[in-house]
C-alpha cells in the first residue's frame, strides 16, 4: 500500500520530544514450525507491498516461507520441495535475493552436512519452482549472503558462504540470470579456524565490498580488504581480498554473529561480535572501531556489558526512529533474559541495556523489518529449542520534531523511482541512510523537485531533512 508521510519542519525550532523507551509486543507466527528452526530471513515475496517471512530448520531440513497478510497476521508456513539432488540436509543459513532479475525474490539455502548449496525461484504466483542445485561440495557449507562483490556494472548478484570444514570461505560469480560460474575461494585460514558468520559491506568506504569473518573454531575475527575498485579482477578473473595484518578480535569462545554496522552513529562503520560461550574474560557484546586508516590498522574495542552471557543474534537499526542507531541482541540459551538493545546517541555511546523480552530464548537468528507498514521496524526471530517463529512489533513511540512552519508530507511510500515532497515552503537539504547508517545520498532540492532513489537497492531507508527531520522509507 502506497503512504504519504506527513513530516513536521520548519525554520525555527520549537520543541524537540523526548525519546520514549523502546517497546515491542510479542506476537508468534508459527508457535510450532518444523524441528529446530535455525535461520530467518525477510523481504517481499508477493511483490504487494508487505514483507514476508522465510526460515530454514536445522533437524527437519525444511525451508518455509509465511505470506504477510498486511494485517499484522502472517499465512500458515508453506514448506518448499528440496528433493533428490537438491536436497539438503541440516539447513544452517537462508538468504532472500532476485537472483535471475525477474522482479521476483527468490531463496537461497545451505545444508551444512551434505555441503550443498540450492536455491528456490519465485514464479511471482506464490509458489516457488523446486529446489535447483548451485554446487555441492562445500565442506560444511554455512552462512550464506548475497553482493555484487565483483562490481559488476550489471549488478548481477554473487553468492558467499561459508565452508566450515575446510576452513575457507567461498564465492560464486552470478551471471544474472540464476546461473552462476564454478566456486572460487575468497579466503582459506588453516587447519581450526572453522569459518561461521560473517558479513559484508564497504568497510573502507573505498567503493567495493569488504568481508569480516567470525571463526568459532579459533575464536577469531578477521577482516578481508577487497582490491577490485583498485586493481580490478586478477588475470584469473577472481575477486582478491587482501587480509589485514591485525585481527579485529581474537581468544573468543564461540562467536555466534559478527557485522559490520555503524554502532556509535558517525557514519563509518564498525564491527560488532556476540560471543555465545565468552571465556577468559572476553566479553559477551562488543563493537570494534579502526584506529587508522588502510589494512594495517589496529582495533579498538568497546565494551557492551549484558544480563546475559550467552550472545546469539546482533542487529544494529534505528529503532525509535530519532535517527540514532540502536544496538539489539538475543539470548542463545533458553534461560533468563531473552532480547535486549541498547539505544543509540548523538554522543556516540549506548544506553543502558532495555530489556524486549524474557520468554523466548535460543535466539538464532533475527530479521528486521517494518511488517505492519507502520514505519517502524519490527524483529523477527526463530527459537531454536521452542521451535516457533515470532515477530516483535515495534510500538515506540516515535521521536517528533515540530517548526514554524506547514507540514510537508513525503511521498509515494513505498516508492519505486522518486520521493515527492508536498507542502515546502524553502529549499531543504534531503540525506538517506541504509540500515547500516551508512550514507548512500545526500543533494539540496528547491520547491516542487523531488528525490530519484531509482537506483538505490530495494529495502528499507532512513531520510534526514536539514539535519533535524528523520524518517523512513521503503524503496521497491
Amino acid at each position: 500500500m502506497k503512504q504519504k508521510l506527513l513530516l513536521l519542519f520548519g525554520l525555527f525550532l520549537i520543541s524537540l520530544t523526548n525519546n520514549a523507551q523502546i517497546e515491542v509486543t510479542k506476537s508468534t507466527i508459527d508457535a510450532s514450525t518444523p524441528a529446530k528452526p535455525y535461520a530467518v530471513a525477510t523481504a517481499d515475496l508477493t511483490n504487494d507491498g508487505n514483507i514476508d517471512i522465510a526460515i530454514g530448520t536445522y533437524d527437519s531440513s525444511s525451508v518455509l516461507w509465511y505470506k504477510n497478510n498486511g494485517d499484522d497476521t502472517f499465512a500458515t508456513g508453506i514448506t518448499l520441495s528440496a528433493t533428490g539432488t537438491a536436497a539438503l540436509s541440516y539447513i544452517e543459513s537462508i538468504t532472500i535475493a532476485d537472483l535471475n532479475n525477474d522482479g521476483y525474490n527468490d531463496i537461497l539455502a545451505t545444508g551444512s552436512y551434505n555441503d550443498k548449496l540450492v536455491w528456490f525461484e519465485n514464479n511471482g504466483d506464490e509458489t516457488f519452482e523446486p529446489a535447483v542445485l548451485i554446487a555441492t561440495g562445500i565442506a560444511g557449507a554455512g552462512a550464506v549472503k548475497v553482493a555484487n562483490i565483483d562490481n559488476d556494472v550489471n549488478n548481477y548478484l554473487d553468492i558467499v558462504v561459508t565452508a566450515y570444514t575446510s576452513n575457507s570461505v567461498v564465492y560464486f560469480l552470478g551471471n544474472g540470470d540464476g546461473t552462476f560460474e564454478t566456486v572460487r575461494t575468497l579466503v582459506l585460514e588453516s587447519a581450526g579456524a572453522g569459518p561461521a558468520s560473517f558479513d559484508i559491506a564497504d568497510y573502507d568506504n573505498d567503493g567495493d565490498l569488504d568481508v569480516v569473518v567470525g571463526y568459532t573454531g579459533n575464536g577469531d575475527v578477521k577482516l578481508y580488504d577487497n582490491t577490485v575498485v583498485q586493481d580490478g579482477l586478477d588475470i584469473d578473473g577472481n575477486v582478491t581480498f587482501v587480509p589485514y595484518t591485525n585481527t579485529v578480535d581474537s581468544g573468543n569462545g564461540w562467536l555466534w554473529s559478527v557485522i559490520f554496522a555503524d554502532v556509535n552513529n558517525d557514519g563509518n562503520l564498525n564491527i560488532v561480535k556476540s560471543d555465545s560461550e565468552p571465556t577468559s574474560g572476553n566479553p559477551t557484546l562488543s563493537w570494534f572501531t579502526n584506529d587508522t586508516s588502510g589494512t594495517d590498522t589496529t582495533f579498538t574495542e568497546t565494551i557492551v556489558s549484558t544480563s546475559f552471557p550467552h550472545g546469539g543474534a546482533v542487529s544494529v537499526i534505528d529503532l525509535d526512529n530519532n535517527g540514532f542507531n540502536d544496538l539489539i541482541l538475543g539470548n542463545s540459551y533458553v534461560s533468563g533474559v531473552d532480547l535486549i538493545c541498547f539505544e543509540g546517541n548523538a554522543s556516540g555511546t549506548l544506553g543502558t541495556e532495555i530489556v524486549l523480552d524474557n520468554s523466548t530464548g535460543s535466539i538464532f537468528s533475527m530479521a528486521l523489518a517494518d511488517f505492519n507498514n507502520d514505519s517502524n521496524i519490527d524483529i523477527a526471530v526463530i527459537s531454536y529449542l521452542a521451535n516457533d517463529l515470532t515477530v516483535f512489533y515495534n510500538n515506540t513511540t516515535l521521536s517528533t520534531i515540530q517548526f514554524e512552519s506547514t507540514d510537508v508530507v513525503l511521498y509515494p511510500n513505498p516508492t519505486k523511482d522518486v520521493l515527492l515532497f508536498e507542502g515546502l515552503n524553502s529549499d531543504i537539504t534531503v540525506s538517506v541512510f541504509d540500515l547500516l547508517g551508512k550514507q548512500v545520498l545526500s543533494q539540496p532540492l528547491g520547491i516542487g523537485e523531488s528525490l530519484n532513489v531509482s537506483k538505490l537497492a530495494n529495502g528499507i531507508y532512513t531520510i534526514n531533512i536539514n539535519n533535524e527531520v528523520t524518517s523512513k522509507f521503503i524503496k521497491e
